[in-house]
């Protein structure tokens, strides 16, 4: 029995050629694992993103992208009437939480937000929040960073 989002077995060769011509390519470079992050990225990239991606390879700009980032970048810092937040978590944002942040964000900053959202287990919990001006950490590892930084001059004064 098949589902109807896998792919026919055709496609599937289709989809195994690309992959395998990828895997050869990173092989061949050393970079199997280090290709992994731009290809999630890509998989990840919303229909305009690769639309440009295609139109820069097409006119055979890709060594360009670099710039164009930089640019987008400097065009969004610009655009105060939007300000993106990026928003580290350890595990992904409910639609309850996500709406508490950027409500709070809202706020604070007297401005429309969009949220970047980033997870990255090594923080154990808690948020990092960050803009183009202001970052605010409030992970469970700075906790545990400070924590141990208080402790060792608690330790060393007491050596004194």
């Amino acid at each position: 029995m098949s589902d109807s989002n896998s792919p026919s077995r055709i496609e599937r060769r289709k989809l195994e050629t690309y992959a395998r011509t990828l895997l050869d390519a990173a092989r061949s470079e050393d970079r199997v694992y280090e290709d992994l992050v731009p290809l999630r990225a890509q998989a990840d990239a919303s229909p305009e993103v690769l639309s440009v991606m295609s139109a820069m390879a097409n006119a055979g700009d890709l060594d360009h992208l670099p710039e164009v980032l930089e640019l987008y970048r400097e065009m969004v810092d610009g655009d105060r009437d939007i300000i993106g937040v990026h928003v580290t978590t350890a595990i992904p944002l409910d639609d309850e939480l996500r709406d508490l942040i950027k409500n709070k964000c809202e706020s604070d900053l007297e401005s429309k937000v969009f949220l970047i959202e980033h997870v990255d287990p090594s923080i154990i919990g808690g948020v990092v929040l960050a803009t183009s001006d202001h970052r605010r950490d409030a992970s469970v590892r700075m906790q545990l960073e400070s924590a141990r930084k208080i402790m060792t001059r608690s330790k060393q004064n007491t050596e004194v």
